[in-house]
């Protein structure tokens, strides 16, 4: 089969063994680059099939998202219903720890596949992912309808953010730079605006800089919350105004699952109800064979790409 690596910062489209072992075999539809395998193909990801945004067909044709992530099942976090901060959560992930779903087939934990219904458009199973990182960001802060926040980055995740707020009766505002982000908002019913104001209530930090989350201290009124999402990739500083205004800096990574509820299964059903999502937020679509030029294309912030996924098959 063919299948995406890196090796000293650059892409590499190869053959591979169709992988064998437990688990089922999925044939990937699509799959997207997220900033972060940017980031770690940067500082010289090797050895494994990339690709942690995927899903695809089982044997039997059932479509399904993949939770990426695993568990142990027993340690305390697993127990307490936070498996996503197992030590085996990263350790067992596809695309970082073993391999992903830039490839035509991936063999997947059955525990870690997501329905998705019938007739549904395969492309959204490379969006859940991302949407579920966002709506577990969401979740780690109480919201109330009427409440006002601000989404500072207009990326994939800035704007997978400001649709979820938005759908949960939330009045947000979103911080766009470029002509394109400013559109995909209008698309998507979101406020765009070029910069924040202040006293929101709660404010998300979709880029994590010094500049995004100084941004979202100065938006954010007495006694709010920042959440912050993602991977901090260089080093902050925390500065007085966040404690003279007690806010509440409230850190998010990866998605829940436990007997409650279920991130991914949140991230299905919100892209079943909302089609625009993935229809506004996949800009660019290639093939696994152009998966080179797919990274060329995330890596320039002047291309106008929101999303860049890569297509199994087209």
């Amino acid at each position: 089969m063919r299948a995406v690596t890196s090796s000293q910062g650059s892409i590499v489209v190869s053959d591979h063994e169709e992988p064998t072992g437990t688990g089922e075999l999925i044939t990937v539809t699509s799959a997207g680059i997220c900033g972060s395998d940017l980031h770690l193909v940067a500082s010289g990801l090797s050895g494994v099939i990339l690709g942690h945004e995927f899903g695809g067909f089982t044997a039997d044709g059932r479509l399904v998202a993949v939770r990426p992530t695993g568990e142990c099942g027993s340690c305390p976090q697993c127990a307490s219903g936070f498996p996503h901060t197992c030590r085996e959560a990263a350790a067992s992930l596809h695309g970082t720890s073993i391999n992903g779903g830039l490839a035509e087939f991936v063999r997947v934990q059955p525990s870690r596949l997501v329905p998705v219904p019938d007739g549904t458009d395969p492309a959204i199973v490379g969006l859940v992912e991302p949407l579920a990182v966002v709506i577990h960001g969401v979740n780690r802060v109480p919201l109330i309808q009427g409440m006002s926040a601000v989404v500072i980055g207009s990326g994939s995740i800035g704007l997978l953010t400001a649709s979820v707020l938005a759908d949960r009766g939330i009045t947000v505002d979103i911080v766009c730079r470029h002509p394109h982000q400013f559109e995909a908002a209008e698309k998507l019913g979101i406020n765009a605006v070029a910069k924040p104001g202040v006293n929101y209530d709660v404010s998300f930090d979709a880029v994590c800089t010094q500049e995004s989350l100084d941004a979202c201290f100065n938006a954010t009124r007495p006694r709010g919350s920042v959440v912050e999402f993602g991977m901090i990739w260089s080093s902050i500083q925390l500065k007085n105004q966040m404690m003279l205004k007690e806010i509440s800096l409230v850190p998010s990574i990866f998605y829940s699952h436990n007997h409650e509820h279920n991130d991914f299964e949140d991230a299905v059903d919100m892209l079943v109800r909302h089609p625009e999502i993935t229809n506004t937020l996949i800009t660019h679509r290639f093939s696994l064979e152009e998966s080179i030029r797919a990274f060329e294309v995330a890596n320039d912030r002047q291309a106008g790409a929101i999303k860049v996924h890569i297509f199994s098959r087209m």
